[in-house]
């Protein structure tokens, strides 16, 4: 019942329903900000799993050739793996 007259408060009321909007949107917003920074954080581990495994591969005398099949990464980055472990 109380959440039924808030509700109608806020419809009757221009300035309140106009407040209601803008929580409502700041918080889908808030939502999306989190999403896309879950999914960056995602995409940078995946990608610091593929250099690891380069790397071991690196370290086990597999050829660049394919560790590139392999992890499909370029051969500079290859590159520059083996020449920070060096």
């Amino acid at each position: 019942r109380k959440a039924k007259e808030e509700l109608d408060k806020i419809n009757n009321d221009e300035h309140e329903r106009m407040l209601a909007e803008l929580r409502e949107k700041a918080i889908m917003d808030e939502l999306a900000i989190r999403k896309t920074g879950y999914n960056e954080g995602k995409k940078e581990g995946v990608r610091e799993g593929i250099k690891t495994v380069a790397s071991k591969l690196l370290k086990m005398g597999t050829n660049i050739e394919e560790i590139i099949e392999a992890t499909g990464l370029t051969k500079e980055e290859i590159i520059e793996i083996e020449n920070k472990e060096n």
